[in-house]
This record gives structure tokens, C-alpha cells and sequence, in this order.
């Protein structure tokens, strides 16, 4: 589990109770850094889980604020593959967006896109009310677009958004898509089917154009090094970190 946090920590106890994470990092700002210090190890030893990372940014409010929150990021996972517990599974990631700043929780929800982790947000029960942790975490679905268009190989998808549409026949013949990725392709709503053949959707079309355009793919090939264990054998499994 990754907490990006701010100035109020009731929620993060919520996430613990919720999802029982076997691990949890921290990220914040420099204000707050030594109050989360003491807090993870009071949290970590009180939850049984492993006492991951604080890691803070002393830029928040500049213009290269998302860039240290993204570095921040890559540092927990670095943590977590240094220092964690070997896995013969890919663990799952939980990114928690409740505490800090607004562009602090669009980065960790881009974040989770790229590494294809889910992401939650803890409400604050009405005054009177108990904390409840199935009521009171909201748990979003994973954007597969991004993450589908990633993993596509760049050819592909060159020959994709240049055909736009054209017969299975050429698509197998001339791309490097096969029947298990073009079904990928069609559950993620990249790609539709028609009795002329297959055609590039427009959520496809969007999904490919942003990771073609952006920097975005090397930040995913880089965070996937994660999710492959020691031994460059990816797996799947129940276990979560953070």
C-alpha cells in the first residue's frame, strides 16, 4: 500500500483495517515527513505490517512538484524491492489518494494506471457515526485502457492507428497482433468488430495517441521491472504491498 498523505492521518488507520496490507510506504511533503516517521513505526507495529518508506517532496507547490511525487513513488518501489519479503507472486498495489493535495492524487491515480494497481479513498463518516471500513472506502475501478495501449507493441500500434480498419486477415498477416491480444484488445474496448473486420474505437484511438505522445512509456517499462520477481518471472497472486 502507497498513502499519499497530508496533514490528516484518521484515514490511513481506515486503509489498514480495509485491506490488511502487508506493507505500507508513505508519501507526503517535508512539513510532515517526521510526523509520518513516527507514525509508520507506531501503524507498521500495531497492524503487523511491514514498515515500508517516508518519502517527501520539498516541492509541492512548484512547477516540478508531479515529477519528485512520481520520484518519491519510484523510491517506495525500490524499497519494496529491495527490502521486501521474496514472492514467488506479483503482489497487488493499493494507492490510497485520501490525504494531501489535488495534484497529489491525480499523480498516484496515474501512478496506479501505469502499474496497474487500484486506486482508493477513505470518506469521513458522518459526525456521530463509526468508522466503518466497508462503507467508508471508496475503491475505484482500474482504467485497463492505458495500461492495455502500454503494453502494446509500438508497431502494432503504428499499424493500427495508420489502417484504422481493414480485414483480420491483414491484421494477422501484416502486424504482430494475434488472436490473444487482438482479444485483449477487444474486452479492453480498444478495438471493435464489424462484418467488414476489425476497427480502432475511439476510447482505442485515445488510449494509443496519449501513451504514443507521451512520456508515459518509459515510465511504465521502467515501474514493470518491479512487477517482475528477482528471477524476471512475472506471477499473480493474492499478496498486496504499498
Amino acid at each position: 500500500m502507497v498513502l499519499f498523505m497530508g496533514g490528516t492521518e484518521d484515514h490511513a488507520e481506515t486503509s489498514f483495517q480495509k485491506y490488511l496490507p502487508e506493507s505500507v510506504h508513505i508519501i507526503t511533503s517535508d512539513k510532515y515527513a517526521e510526523k509520518y516517521e513516527v507514525l509508520l513505526d507506531k501503524w507498521s507495529s500495531g497492524y503487523g505490517f511491514r514498515r515500508g518508506v517516508v518519502n517527501f517532496v520539498d516541492d509541492l507547490f512548484e512547477p516540478s512538484g508531479v515529477n519528485s511525487l512520481v520520484g518519491a513513488f519510484y523510491g517506495a518501489l525500490f524499497d519494496e524491492r529491495e527490502n521486501g519479503p521474496e514472492r514467488n507472486a506479483t503482489p497487488q498495489l493499493a494507492i490510497g489518494i485520501t490525504g494531501g493535495t489535488m495534484h497529489m492524487a491525480v499523480t498516484g491515480t496515474y501512478l496506479a494506471q501505469l502499474a496497474g494497481g487500484f486506486v482508493f479513498y477513505v470518506l469521513r463518516p458522518k459526525e456521530g457515526q463509526a468508522v466503518v471500513p466497508n462503507r467508508d472506502v471508496i475503491q475505484f475501478p482500474v482504467a485497463e485502457s492505458t495500461r492495455i495501449a502500454l503494453q502494446t507493441n509500438a508497431n502494432d500500434i503504428g499499424y493500427m492507428m495508420s489502417k484504422q480498419s481493414g480485414t483480420m486477415e491483414d491484421l494477422f498477416s501484416e502486424s504482430g497482433v494475434n488472436d490473444y491480444w487482438f482479444d485483449t484488445l477487444l474486452k479492453g474496448g480498444m478495438v471493435g468488430i464489424n462484418d467488414d473486420g476489425w476497427y480502432v474505437t475511439v476510447h482505442g484511438a485515445d488510449a494509443f495517441n496519449y501513451v504514443a505522445s507521451s512520456r508515459i512509456w518509459s515510465n511504465y517499462h521502467s515501474m514493470i521491472e518491479f512487477f517482475t520477481n528477482k528471477e524476471g518471472q512475472p506471477g499473480s497472486g493474492d499478496s498486496m504491498f504499498g
